[in-house]
């Protein structure tokens, strides 16, 4: 699975633990990460989550009224549900329907 994450554009390392199922993906600084080739290259290696987790740190900005997160040292931008104030970590879960969301909950372990 750690090779077909890797391939993947924007990729600059990937950290996987099986027994925890967790995949750590570090997004690289000059490459815009493919969010949406994530849950494609976990089930191209077999696996079948059934939600998409995201555990990131980055800025927080408002457009048009709505507050975005922005992953740090990458240009991925998730319209942000569910967080009070302007966190830095953010944990939740991802949408990436229509207008890729990051709703802001605690992650299952």
């Amino acid at each position: 699975m750690a090779d077909g994450l890797r391939r993947l554009d924007g990729v600059a390392d990937v950290e996987v633990d099986l027994q925890a199922n967790l995949c750590t993906v570090t997004p690289s600084p000059d490459r815009l990460l493919d969010l949406a080739g994530l849950p494609a290259a976990v089930h191209a290696a077999g696996f079948r989550p059934a939600r998409l987790w995201l555990e990131a740190r980055g800025v927080v900005s408002e457009r048009d009224g709505v507050p975005w997160f922005t992953i740090a040292g990458s240009e991925v931008a998730l319209r942000l549900l569910g967080a009070a104030g302007a966190p830095s970590l953010v944990v939740g879960q991802v949408d990436l329907g229509a207008g890729p969301s990051l709703t802001v909950a605690a992650a299952p372990r």
